[in-house]
């Protein structure tokens, strides 16, 4: 029988290394069997989609106070309102407008002196700025929906002061560069007009209007209707169905153009009708202009070589297939 010397104490035990290697081995194990154990308990597809639905209403909730919190200190307060309108008491003039941004801002209204027109609009490249030398932007650069069109529109049509800042508004003065300057509105001048339907001359009818003979012939008044959305001053015109009307106005000052709208007054469902205006200077054809469409309908015609002294100016209105009134409106510019 032969003995072996014994194996050192070192060696007999087991390494550092291999005893981690089981720990790690035992814990990966009982993960396994958690991560199995759990699903095999996990929530039907409908339970977590409701809690889902639950987390992101909180979600929504929660940013929608933080919302209304940050908002609050972005809008302009009634101080501010109050600045602006000072402001405009102090500096405003006869031919300034008051413009808006953005178009909601409604309350500029109330603190505007009334002889100021207010320009509520989302652009104001295509705006009609008549008889206005300045217009007045009264912004609100941290509110919902503000956008800086307006004021790029209004820097296409003139310079503009330094701005203001009144707490949450802005305000910016712009000088018109060309203002329309309106000389007549022929609306207002039909009391002294004379009409007529196939050389057959119209009568005079109530307070300043005309009427023409026969049945379904067309009327003539000045009146304020509705079309496209707002009240128009405009001379009503009805029976225009049956012929062309021949509105002249003596002693009329002319300018470098005419420019007018046409519309059917009282926004009906089928409102969309082609209006045909032919336009005389003493007696020479200058333009026609037809417009067509729902709502008001712009026109222009130049008449820059008639300027300088008063003129006959005559208009010729037909819409054969107008179904309501006609809403005309036309102004010399200088």
């Amino acid at each position: 029988m032969s003995l072996r010397p014994a194996k050192p104490e070192s060696e007999q035990r087991p390494s550092h290394f291999a005893r981690a290697v089981r720990r790690a081995g035992e814990a990966a194990r009982h993960l396994a069997a958690r991560a199995a154990e759990l699903w095999k308990r996990r929530p039907g597809a409908s339970r977590t989609l409701s809690v889902l639905f639950v987390v992101g209403l909180a979600v929504l909730g929660v940013g929608g106070l933080a919302y209304q919190a940050a908002l609050a200190r972005r809008l302009p307060s009634p101080l501010d309102w109050s600045a602006a309108g000072a402001l405009l008491e102090r500096d405003a003039q006869a031919g300034d407008a008051v413009a808006v941004s953005p178009a909601w801002a409604e309350r500029v209204r109330m603190v505007t002196a009334p002889h100021l027109p207010v320009l509520a609009g989302p652009r104001f490249d295509g705006e009609e700025l008549t008889a206005v030398r300045r217009v007045w932007l009264v912004s609100l650069p941290g509110a919902p929906g503000f956008s800086w069109d307006p004021e790029l529109d209004l820097l296409a049509r003139g310079t503009r002061s330094s701005p203001l800042r009144l707490g949450g508004l802005e305000v910016a003065r712009f000088d018109v560069a060309f203002p329309d300057r309106p000389l007549a509105f022929l609306p207002d001048a039909l009391a002294g007009a004379a009409a007529a339907v196939g050389g057959v001359p119209c009568a005079p009818d109530g307070a300043g209007g005309l009427r023409c003979p026969g049945p379904g012939a067309p009327a003539i008044t000045r009146s304020v209707r509705q079309v496209g959305g707002r009240p128009r001053p405009c001379l009503v015109m009805t029976g225009l169905a049956a012929a062309p009307l021949v509105l002249r106005f003596p002693a009329v000052p002319v300018g470098r153009a005419v420019r007018g709208h046409a519309g059917i007054a009282g926004d009906p469902g089928a409102a969309a009708s082609s209006v045909r205006i032919d336009v005389q200077v003493d007696g020479e054809q200058v333009g026609t202009a037809e417009v067509s469409g729902a709502g008001w309908r712009a026109f222009r015609i130049d008449t820059s070589r008639f300027a300088g002294r008063p003129q006959l100016v005559t208009l010729t209105v037909s819409a054969p297939g107008a179904r309501g009134p006609v809403c005309l409106d036309a102004v010399t510019l200088q």
